[in-house]
């Protein structure tokens, strides 16, 4: 294929172009808060489990404690009853009925209040383990706020810098003719790179010495004809020693 050496030196400026765009590409997947983020991963989930466990903890004893309280009402209700039944009461029969459901009632008082007492005191304790729980949660949440923050900073000035790399890669590109383009891009997609330049006797596209025999049929190809890096494939673009 031919090219003018001009045009073939821009497919050096695209191929430094195309280099910095995949390296910082990588580093975008690369950034260390990546890493950051997926060590603390395992302590956000420990996190997490543990407060969704004490707090389901706390719903419970709460719900409990709730139903003890309405049962003690309602013993309570049936005290108060019973209590006026008994002072109205002229029947010895229905007295002591009434005085014996009455101690029942107190019985069953007494066992519903220590319940809920002991729920109560539960409860406390498991209020404390709740507050530390959902300070351990915070922290972590708090320090993966910062990283994020801080990645997406990091990304955000990579992008600025691969948007600008684009766009001086299409400006570029459109100064080549479309063969030769599009020669470059098959090169490039087959073997990871598409042009190169022969520094003395050396291939940067392979970064080897050329054997005497490669060197002499490289420069004795035309200017304006494509020259091939023995090893990589690679067009290799010829420029004088002293530029």
């Amino acid at each position: 294929m031919k090219a003018s050496p001009r045009q073939q030196r821009l497919l050096l400026d695209l191929q430094s172009l195309d280099t910095s765009i995949a390296r910082l590409k990588k580093r975008r997947t690369q950034l260390p808060q990546h890493a950051e983020l997926k060590a603390m991963q395992g302590e956000q989930t420990a996190a997490k489990d543990v407060f969704m466990g004490v707090q389901r903890e706390v719903d419970t004893q709460n719900t409990e404690i709730e139903r003890l309280e309405s049962d003690i009402e309602v013993v309570r209700q049936r005290i108060r009853r019973d209590n006026e039944l008994s002072a109205v009461s002229s029947s010895p029969k229905e007295a002591q009925a009434l005085q014996s459901e009455l101690e029942t009632l107190g019985r069953r008082q007494s066992d519903l209040e220590d319940r809920q007492f002991e729920l109560m005191e539960a409860n406390e304790q498991t209020q404390v383990l709740y507050e530390a729980a959902t300070a351990a949660l915070v922290g972590v949440d708090g320090r993966r706020a910062v990283v994020l923050t801080a990645l997406a900073e990091a990304e955000a000035e990579i992008d600025a810098e691969l948007a600008g790399a684009v766009r001086d890669r299409a400006g570029l590109a459109a100064e080549l003719q479309r063969d030769l383009l599009e020669h470059y891009e098959t090169l490039r997609a087959r073997i990871g790179i598409g042009a190169a330049r022969l520094r003395g006797r050396i291939s940067e596209a392979s970064n080897m010495e050329l054997a005497p025999g490669e060197l002499n049929g490289i420069l004795a190809t035309a200017p304006d004809e494509l020259a091939y890096c023995p090893q990589s494939g690679a067009i290799l673009v010829r420029i004088p020693e002293d530029e």
